[in-house]
């Protein structure tokens, strides 16, 4: 019976990992997703089962899905509120992985488009410096990736 219990949870905790999708369709689709809310709720789709301490980077899409999302929401109280939940969970899963270059590239994107009057905006020269110090030593895809939205 133990057996079967343990089968189960396995069974169960990899079925909800399969559903994370690849980075590169979270990349993908957080590019259609600046101005679409069905982008967005797309994206938020592809990672709400990624998780966060095995998956960081691509449970980051989520948070910034949410933050997203914000952009098509009339009421000022939920949007703010959404965006400080939203904000503290980026800022923690930052505290948790500080190296990851491309989590803190998202971050770093909220930062600079965020309103001002949300002084959101306490860390954006660290990330910046340590996106372009360390992007040379990432992945040619993350840096495409990178370059086309800062080009952009």
């Amino acid at each position: 019976m133990r057996f079967l219990f343990i089968l189960f949870c396995l069974l169960l905790a990899f079925s909800s990992n399969a559903k994370c999708s690849d980075l590169i369709k979270l990349r993908e689709e957080y590019m259609h997703s600046q101005n679409n809310l069905e982008s967005c709720i797309r994206l938020n789709n592809l990672s709400k089962y990624c998780n966060p301490k095995l998956e960081p980077v691509k449970y980051s899409y989520n948070i910034i899905s949410n933050l997203m999302q914000c952009n098509f929401i009339l009421n000022p109280f939920s949007k703010y509120k959404i965006f400080k939940n939203s904000t503290q969970k980026l800022d923690s899963l930052i505290l948790l992985n500080p190296k990851h270059t491309e989590i803190r590239f998202l971050r770093y994107l909220v930062q600079l488009n965020c309103p001002k009057f949300l002084l959101y905006d306490a860390h954006i020269d660290g990330d910046y410096k340590l996106i372009m110090s360390n992007i040379q030593s990432e992945p040619k895809d993350l840096q495409n990736f990178i370059y086309t939205i800062i080009n952009h």
